[in-house]
């Protein structure tokens, strides 16, 4: 992802409670300067200030990062419910991506302080926040490393506690979905109090719960499932019903004398694979391209749909419509899932006066986050042999249909293909147990002190101790090894049983020492780097070996499921200990148009990671691989080649290091001018952060701002940063394999791949260069009273940006002359294509962002009614993207604008209104639409290229009231995607899968039910 800044949304402090509740004026500090300030709009850094109560309203009983994704500065955020990959990925956790830039680039602070990193990525956990005590969350796009320090590349998301409250609320919720699923309920409980006229306590603590969401393709919308699918270029119709051969006749995904042609059709079956297995290989066109019944036990021709694209005699490549099309919507991956989330957290933290001039503070902040899934739609569910990864099955295979045996031996083929993935929800086949599991606890101490200096100044320190621990853990999951091993099922010659080939031989350790010694291969993830024990696991993988049927579905017995699945985890530890020293005050205040203000202060930060797979002694053994001799055969060189580990796709890298940095930082803010009526004036800021690490040295980096008053109610803000991150442990030194598809744009063909993410330990720091400028327009006029406007348009550009793209991003890019990347796609000399796609972390020479942030808010206070107790509010929040481009080292300009994952336009729209006790509030938000693939050109490779817009409704009704004791309670019910809207399916090319994507709504109507009471 490349970097933004700047930013855009400014708010008033003035926050508008959307609960029902009185309406208070006060005044808070926001996070845009170092230097106190009370007012977002009057910084040249332009502010974003929300409430609980507003983030509350775009997600009722969601995760506070689910809620604050609504909002145009976020995109892309990863949620706890989203999921993600587990061991390996971020699932389990909810990571702030401010304009879809990376969580990397976003720096997230509690109160102004930093917490300790959740992961080797450098991002911070928001799920284990206390958000019962938040009074607001602040969000300063871009340019603030000068300011925060490193991460801030991208922004500074600030939750500010309110540190002065006093009392006790409750607020507890529940809701689902319309059709029953998805259950969630949140409870929390907030206090403080003041003891005399020294010490002050306050704490909370949450709870919540949302149930997994698993939706069976049986209770979809059928018309929303079809609907994208466009086949209507009648040419490309008929040419696709041509005889093979025909140089007229251009089928999907092959390419044709005139180009590679794509045709994006509802529904379609890939019949290269099957979720019931497809053979090939055995030189007969009664079985070749056929595939296999539920039972395993006959071969059934494939059904051809209302259109089928054919690459040579008896084989079929995909089909739209039909009995096959409806059979892979079921069995593979497709929209409406939720991962189930259980989340709590603890706050706790006391301040004591010791004098009226120096306090003294300490505060301790614990959570707890977990994510986890059973199997479910998201999911390619099931074993994947396809392929590099489809096995040979044996013409002795104990399960083999005798005619396809009697096929095989009349023209002696000793093995066939099978191309099998897939499956169905809650029927039992290899691999459909498997659970993700993944838990995020943080734990971060902190001590301070504020002392008021002579002459209006005052000193501040703290130091805090923070730890995340990382435990995700996979039960039932394949390996690989016992896999192969299990489906090369044969009969016992003794006694006619079937058993496991390998039994019949049944090598010693020492023979499987002995051939992992002579096969000359390492385990690269093992320092140094000794030859491999083992062709295969020495836990009892021979002797408990349970035979299967692979062939058809669910020809599997209890035993064999529990043989092949155990139990894989993946720990990481993050610790991080903070200290920082700031100074603030007036330096000067003979300057005739107000005091010149300072800040000034020094930190030292040091952090370590470590990160590993557990259990050791199997996860240092692999990959597998074949050795006849010893009865081990089947291992197809898609694992056996591929990714150093038992368990399928699931590389951990054992890795650890540490760094340190100390920084000296100063911010200057310049009134320097006023008129005598005070209406027009001009200020300017200024500040500076030298950070000196360990690992790469000395950075600089700075911002200078400039404000002016034109007329009342009109000023005019600029901006001007250089800002710098250093590279992530996992950016330098990560290294995890597995498998993928990639369309290769040579041959004109989707193939599977061997994917190799790998860090760089070469990396050069980024450096973006910000500039912001932008007007806010509140005027005095009384008809216009409670009017905001502000705009602003921001610039960026990055030199050195670390960016990792996709493995299709790869091949696209040396497909187009980039040399770079080229490198990192490996091809088979002897066929061309591609073994494999390293995708490495480097620096890009250039990456440039630029558009436009718009908000207006509108607010008629009650006594605008006279007599009637009503109020009105209207606030807009909206985001034009209008620049998305880097530049390789080669010189090669990539324009990701317009694509649906980084839409041109984001916006919502929010109206309240209340009358006595009741509120009302609807609220739309809106996404642009985009283009599916940012290469294709509509009307050659594809007949629609385009994921429509998609704009949905939520609504809430509110009722406040008080009991005789004063208490006060709000009660709320919140109707979230009023009209059902659905999202826009995305294609999934021949794969059979149509998926919707999470920057949507993609559940549905819902509801939600809240009660807050204040004591």
């Amino acid at each position: 992802a490349a970097i933004s800044a700047g930013i855009a949304f400014s708010s008033s402090v003035t926050a508008q409670n959307t609960n029902g509740a009185d309406n208070e004026i006060e005044e808070i500090q926001v996070t845009g300067s170092r230097i106190r300030q009370t007012d977002g709009m009057a910084a040249p850094t332009p502010v974003t200030v929300v409430t609980p109560a507003e983030l509350s309203n775009f997600e009722p009983g969601g995760t506070v990062a689910e809620q604050l994704d609504a909002l145009p500065q976020f995109f892309g955020t990863q949620t706890a419910q989203r999921g993600g990959l587990a061991l390996s990925g971020d699932a389990g956790a909810s990571f702030l991506n401010m304009r879809s830039l990376g969580t990397n680039r976003t720096l997230v602070l509690l109160d102004g302080a930093r917490m300790a990193p959740a992961d080797k990525r450098g991002s911070v956990n928001v799920d284990t926040f206390p958000t019962a005590l938040v009074r607001t969350v602040d969000i300063v796009t871009g340019g603030a490393s000068a300011a925060y320090g490193a991460d801030a590349l991208g922004g500074v998301t600030n939750f500010i506690i309110d540190r002065e409250f006093e009392g006790l609320k409750v607020s507890t919720g529940t809701g689902l979905m319309e059709n029953g699923d998805g259950f969630r309920w949140n409870a929390s409980i907030a206090g403080g109090k003041q003891f005399g006229d020294r010490l002050n306590v306050i704490g909370s603590f949450e709870n919540r719960f949302i149930e997994q969401i698993i939706t069976d393709p049986e209770d979809l919308d059928t018309d929303w499932y079809q609907r994208w699918g466009h086949v209507t270029n009648p040419a490309w119709a008929a040419a696709a019903a041509l005889p093979a051969g025909n140089p007229n006749r251009c089928v999907v995904n092959v390419r044709c004398a005139a180009g590679p042609q794509r045709l994006t059709m509802p529904w379609i079956a890939p019949t290269e694979t099957h979720v019931y297995g497809v053979i090939s290989g055995v030189g007969n066109p009664a079985f070749d391209g056929s595939h296999f019944n539920r039972e395993g036990s006959a071969i059934v021709p494939f059904a051809d749909g209302n259109l089928t694209s054919k690459s040579g005699p008896g084989t079929t490549r995909s089909t739209s419509g039909g009995p096959e099309s409806v059979l892979a919507h079921q069995a593979y991956a497709g929209p409406g899932n939720g991962a189930e989330v259980v989340g709590r957290s603890l706050f706790l933290a006391a301040k004591y006066d010791v004098t009226d001039d120096l306090s003294v503070y300490g505060q301790a902040v614990v959570g707890r986050s977990e994510s986890n899934q059973d199997p479910n739609r998201a999911d390619l569910m099931g074993i994947n042999l396809t392929s590099i990864w489809a096995p040979l099955v044996a013409v002795d295979n104990a399960y083999l249909p005798t005619n396809l045996r009697d096929a095989m031996v009349a023209r002696n083929i000793k093995e066939f293909t099978l191309n099998r993935s897939g499956a169905f929800i809650d029927q039992a086949d290899m691999g459909i147990d498997q659970r993700d599991e993944n838990i995020f606890t943080t734990e971060t101490y902190t001590l301070g002190f504020n002392y008021a200096l002579p002459f209006e100044w005052d000193l501040s320190g703290n130091y805090s101790s923070g730890q995340t621990k990382r435990l995700s853990s996979v039960d039932n999951m394949m390996r690989v090894d016992r896999m192969f091993l299990a489906m090369d099922a044969v009969r016992d010659p003794k006694n006619g049983a079937i058993v496991c080939r390998v039994q019949l031989v049944n090598p010693t350790v020492a023979q499987l020492n002995a051939a992992g010694l002579a096969s000359g291969r390492t385990n690269d993830r093992v320092k140094p780097e000794p030859p491999l024990k083992s062709p295969i696991g020495l836990d009892n993988t021979i002797n408990d070996c349970v035979p299967y049927n692979v062939m058809g579905f669910g020809n599997i017995s209890r035993e064999a499921i529990d043989y092949v699945g155990t139990l894989k985890e993946s720990i990481g530890l993050v610790d991080q200990d903070f200290a920082e020293i700031l100074a603030t005050g007036e330096i000067y205040e003979g300057w005739g148009y107000g005091a010149l203000s300072m800040a000034a202060g020094l930190t030292w930060r040091e952090s370590s990671f470590s990160d590993g797979a557990f259990p050791i002694e199997i996860d240092e053994l692999g990959p597998p691989f074949n050795v006849p001799e010893l009865g081990i055969r089947g291992i197809p060189a898609g694992y056996s080649s591929g990714s150093p580990n038992l368990h399928q796709f699931s590389t951990v890298p054992l890795i650890s290091g540490e760094f340190n940095v100390w920084e000296w930082f100063s911010e200057l803010q310049v009134p320097i001018w006023e008129s005598t009526s005070g209406a027009q004036s001009l200020g300017g800021s200024v500040a500076y952060r030298s950070s000196d690490y360990n690992l790469s040295g000395r950075s600089e980096s700075w911002k200078l701002g400039i404000e002016v008053d034109v007329i009342e109610g009109l000023r005019f803000r600029a901006t001007k940063s250089r800002d710098v991150r250093e590279a992530s442990f996992s950016e330098r030194f990560d290294s995890q394999g597995g498998g993928g598809n990639v369309t290769d744009p040579t041959l004109g063909i989707s193939v599977p791949t061997t994917v190799v993410a790998s860090g760089n330990p070469s990396l050069r720091p980024e450096v973006a260069d910000t500039l912001v400028a932008g007007v806010v327009y509140e005027p005095s006029w009384a008809w216009a009273e409670g009017l905001s406007i502000s705009t602003d348009w921001y610039s960026v550009d990055i030199a050195d940006s670390i960016e990792q793209i996709a493995a299709q991003d790869v091949v696209d890019r040396c497909f187009f002359g980039d040399s770079e990347q080229c490198a990192n796609v490996i091809r088979d000399p002897s066929t061309n294509s591609i073994s494999s796609i390293i995708r490495r972390f480097f620096n890009v020479a250039q990456d440039k962002v630029e558009g436009v942030d718009l908000e207006v808010s509108y607010r008629i206070e009650p006594n605008f009614f006279a007599d009637k107790e009503e109020s009105f509010s209207v606030r807009a929040l909206s985001g034009y993207l209008m620049t998305r481009e880097d530049v390789s080292g080669a010189g090669l300009k990539t324009n990701r604008l317009g694509q649906y994952t980084t839409p041109n336009v984001t916006a919502n729209l929010t109206f309240n209104y209340g009358v006595g006790p009741y509120s009302f509030q609807m609220q739309g938000r809106f996404i642009d639409g985009g283009k599916l693939n940012r290469i294709w050109e509509e009307g050659r490779e594809v007949d629609d290229n385009w994921v429509a817009s998609s704009t949905w409704w939520n609504g809430r009704i509110g009722y406040r009231g008080e009991l005789e004791s004063g208490a006060n309670w709000n009660l709320g019910l919140s109707i979230q995607n009023m009209f059902d809207t659905h999202p826009p399916i995305i294609p999934g090319g021949t794969a059979g899968a149509q998926t919707v994507n999470g920057q949507y709504d993609e559940f549905g109507r819902r509801y939600a039910v809240s009660l807050d009471m204040t004591f």
